[in-house]
């Protein structure tokens, strides 16, 4: 899992965003082993893994990996949206907006989380609670909020988007200006879940569209952890909705 305490975990998570936000692009094999246990990461649908047979993707994936290992993260698998990945390969387009990838904690590679989903989701809620000065609990109004405050570079947390059985989920705003000399706003939706008794980090981006873009990245991701949990033997979450245990949004 990631560390206990809520700055470093909210710093290392979101720190892992801002770089696969300047990068976007990249990917491993789609089966990781941590620490003697393999695991499945299946793309999401409609994503295409970017293979390290591919120069362009080799030379993203090793700078990116070297930087997330840095900051104490493995990265596992990446994988984006197949036709702007084809676009990408050609030309026809500088940047992915839309990708997803899967990262670990290196100090917790070999052993079970230390936390169990609902402690991490409570770690994340107080860190929120520590940064944001007013509860907004509808997500909609969290981001209106966020976007209103937030300025060119800087990352806001929206705090935690939803909880269920299998993993914590929770969200980030960026805006960016991009190596292709444009400038845009990411959204940011990450799990934490447990799977076969060790904690993954599953990271969706996209570009903010309107107010139902960070709706829509959650329940896409909520899928995607419903896969991922499927491929590795175990149940998909009976419930996939928003818990209502959330936080309101946050300007760093």
């Amino acid at each position: 899992m990631p560390p206990k305490t809520g700055d470093a975990m909210l710093a290392r998570l979101a720190f892992a965003a801002l770089l696969l936000a300047a990068a976007a692009s990249n990917a491993l094999a789609g089966q990781a082993n941590l620490g003697g246990v393999s695991i499945r990461l299946p793309p999401p649908a409609g994503f295409c893994e970017l293979s390290a047979s591919n120069d362009s993707d080799k030379r993203m994936i090793t700078v990116l990996g070297d930087l997330l290992q840095k900051s104490g993260n493995k990265l596992l698998a990446m994988s984006a949206d197949c036709r702007q990945l084809s676009d990408w390969h050609t030309g026809k387009r500088q940047l992915l907006d839309d990708y997803a990838q899967y990262q670990t904690a290196i100090a917790g590679m070999d052993k079970p989380p230390s936390e169990t989903i609902a402690e991490t989701c409570n770690t994340l809620r107080e860190e929120g609670n520590k940064i944001l000065a007013n509860q907004l609990p509808d997500i909609k109004k969290r981001v209106e909020t966020t976007l209103s405050n937030i300025k060119m570079n800087e990352t806001s947390f929206l705090g935690v988007l939803g909880e269920n059985n299998e993993a914590c989920y929770a969200g980030l705003i960026q805006k960016i200006h991009t190596e292709a000399n444009t400038d845009k706003t990411q959204i940011t939706v990450f799990a934490i879940s447990t799977v076969k008794n060790r904690s993954v980090f599953t990271y969706r981006f996209t570009v903010y569209q309107n107010q139902q873009t960070v709706e829509a990245t959650l329940n896409k991701i909520k899928i995607d952890i419903a896969a991922l949990i499927a491929a590795n033997g175990g149940r998909a979450p009976a419930d996939q909705g928003n818990t209502g245990n959330s936080l309101p949004s946050s300007r760093k």
